[in-house]
C-alpha cells in the first residue's frame, strides 16, 4: 500500500527527527519564504507512508559461535521435520574441590557417577518423551586455552578414547526430585540425571590419591584425567531417529549437583565418597553439528528455491536470513526525505515448536562480517527483536539504519537476521518470507518529503 498525506501541523517524528524539524523551523522564522532553505517551508513538507518496498531473502549456514564458559549446556539430538537433524554434545575439565586429596590406604572402588543437573522444567526442545541415549568418554588431551582470551567454538572438537567410561539410554526426567544416598546420608536433590561410569576409571583416579600418593592440585589431576566429552550415542549423520522425535536438553553444569563422585573404601571399612567438581572454574564447551539433507533450508542452502514463501532462523549455529531492500533509494528519487519511522516486521509460520525468543538484526560489512545497526544503540525498547506470542511476530524500528543508508552514510551489504543466545538454546523460527502471499515480511516506512 501507498499513500500521501500533506499534514498542516509537525508529524510525530523520532527524538532525533524533531532536532531537525526544531531547527529549521527556527531558520524559517528568522527569514522571510524563500531567502533561506526554502524547501523546508512548512507548506512543501509532506508525510508519505509505504509498505510495498521488495525485501529478498536467502539464506545461509551461521558462522561458528563461541560456546565455552556459558550459563548451560546443550546435550541430545533432534530430527526436525523441517531443518532436518541437530545434535549438541560437549567437552568438559573435572576439578577437585579442595587441594591435596587423599583417599586413604588401599582404597577400593564401589563406584563412579556423572551427575548432570538439568536447567530447568522447560530446559528442552524438541520431544522430551523420546528416550536418549548418551556416552561419556574420557579426552585424550587438555582444554589448554586461557577462555579470556580466546574462546572454543561450536566447530572445534578434541580427540578421546574410542571405549565409552559409560553409556545410558533414559528418557529425560526435567520435573521430579531424585532421592541420593551418599555417606550414609539420603538427601533429596533437584531434577538430574546419574550415569554410572567404569570401575576402571574410577579405581586409577583413587590410585593416584591413595596409599601415600596424594592429587595436590587441579593441574595435576587434569593431567591423569584430561576432562570427559558427553555426547548423543548416535550423530547426525547414522541416527535412526523418526521425523519430531528426540530432544536437546539443557544442562546446568556449574551447579553444584553436576559433579564426578567417587564412591568407594579403605583401611577405615567405612563408605566414603569425594565428589570432583564441574563448575565455572572447569573449562567446557559446546559442539554442534546440522544435517539438512533432503530438506526445504537444503534446498535454499543450495540456491534450488529462489521463489520460497518461507525463509528461516536456527539457534545452535545453525541458519540465518540474509535480507536485501533493492528499492530503498527509489524513495529518494524525486527529492530529499526523512525517515520518520521505520518498522520491520517478520511473522512466524510454524508455531509447532517454540520460536526463538528473540532475534538479532545486524549490519552486513563488506567482508560478510556482522555488525550493530546504529538503531540498536537506540536501547531493546526501542530496538525490537522479542516475539511477540500474540501477534506471532518479531518487529524491529530501523529508521536511523534506512536514513544513514539513503543518505550514503553507509554502504548498504544488506543485513542479517539472526538467532540471539544462539550457543545456550535449540529453539528455530520459521518466517513467512516477502513472498508469502498473506503475512509477509512488512517494512512500513513513515517518511517526510521536502
Amino acid at each position: 500500500m501507498n499513500s500521501s498525506k500533506l499534514f498542516n501541523h509537525s508529524p510525530r517524528l523520532k527524538p532525533w527527527a524533531m532536532i531537525f524539524a526544531i531547527f529549521f523551523i527556527v531558520l524559517s522564522s528568522c527569514k522571510k519564504d524563500g531567502e533561506l532553505y526554502p524547501e523546508f517551508n512548512n507548506e512543501n513538507l509532506s508525510i508519505h507512508f509505504t509498505d510495498t518496498l521488495n525485501i529478498v531473502t536467502t539464506i545461509l549456514k551461521d558462522d561458528s559461535i563461541p560456546t565455552s564458559n556459558v550459563d548451560s549446556y546443550l546435550l541430545g539430538i533432534y530430527n526436525d521435520s523441517i531443518f532436518g537433524l541437530a545434535s549438541a554434545s560437549f567437552y568438559t575439565e573435572i576439578t577437585l574441590s579442595g587441594a591435596n586429596v587423599n583417599f586413604g590406604n588401599n582404597a577400593i572402588i564401589d563406584s563412579v557417577v556423572l551427575s548432570m543437573k538439568y536447567g530447568s522444567t522447560t530446559s528442552f526442545y524438541g520431544n522430551i518423551a523420546t528416550p536418549m541415549s548418551i556416552d561419556v568418554y574420557r579426552l585424550s588431551e587438555n582444554l589448554t586455552r586461557n577462555l579470556t582470551e580466546l574462546a572454543y567454538y561450536s566447530n572445534e572438537s578434541l580427540t578421546y578414547n574410542p571405549t565409552p567410561l559409560g553409556s545410558l539410554t533414559f528418557t529425560p526426567n526435567l520435573f521430579d526430585t531424585v532421592q541420593v544416598i551418599q555417606n550414609g546420608d539420603t538427601t533429596t536433590e533437584s531434577a538430574h540425571v546419574r550415569i554410572r561410569l567404569s570401575d576402571t576409571f574410577g579405581q586409577e583416579i583413587l590410585d593416584a590419591g591413595t596409599n601415600g600418593n596424594i592429587i595436590t592440585n587441579n593441574a595435576a589431576f587434569l593431567n591423569l584425567v584430561n576432562g570427559l566429552y558427553i555426547t548423543p550415542s548416535s550423530t547426525v549423520d547414522n541416527t535412526l531417529l523418526p521425523t519430531n522425535e528426540g530432544a536437546v536438553v539443557y544442562y546446568d553444569i556449574n551447579s553444584a549437583l553436576s559433579t564426578l563422585t567417587v564412591f568407594y573404601r579403605n583401611d577405615m571399612g567405612t563408605e566414603k565418597s569425594y565428589s570432583f567438581l564441574i563448575n565455572s572454574e572447569s573449562k567446557k564447551f559446546n559442539h554442534f553439528e546440522h544435517n539438512y539433507t533432503n530438506t526445504e533450508i537444503d534446498k535454499q542452502l543450495n540456491g534450488l528455491s529462489h521463489d520460497s514463501t518461507l525463509t528461516y532462523v536456527q539457534a545452535m549455529g545453525g541458519v540465518k536470513t540474509k535480507l536485501v531492500i533493492p528499492n530503498l533509494k527509489n524513495l529518494s528519487a524525486e527529492g530529499k526525505i526523512i525517515i520518520n519511522k521505520a518498522e520491520l516486521i517478520f511473522n512466524v509460520s510454524d508455531t509447532s515448536l517454540t520460536p526463538i525468543k528473540e532475534l538479532a538484526l545486524l549490519g552486513i560489512t563488506a567482508q560478510g562480517g556482522a555488525i550493530f545497526l546504529i538503531d540498536y544503540f537506540e536501547g531493546a525498547d526501542y530496538f525490537g527483536g522479542k516475539y511477540d506470542e500474540t501477534a506471532k511476530t518479531y518487529t524491529f524500528n530501523i529508521a536511523r539504519h534506512l536514513q544513514d543508508l539513503i543518505n550514503n552514510n553507509t554502504t548498504d551489504y544488506g543485513m542479517y537476521l539472526v538467532a540471539t543466545s544462539s550457543s545456550i538454546t535449540a529453539n528455530r523460527s520459521v518466517i513467512n518470507s516477502f513472498k508469502h502471499p498473506s503475512k509477509n515480511i512488512k517494512l512500513n516506512i513513515t517518511y517526510s518529503k521536502f
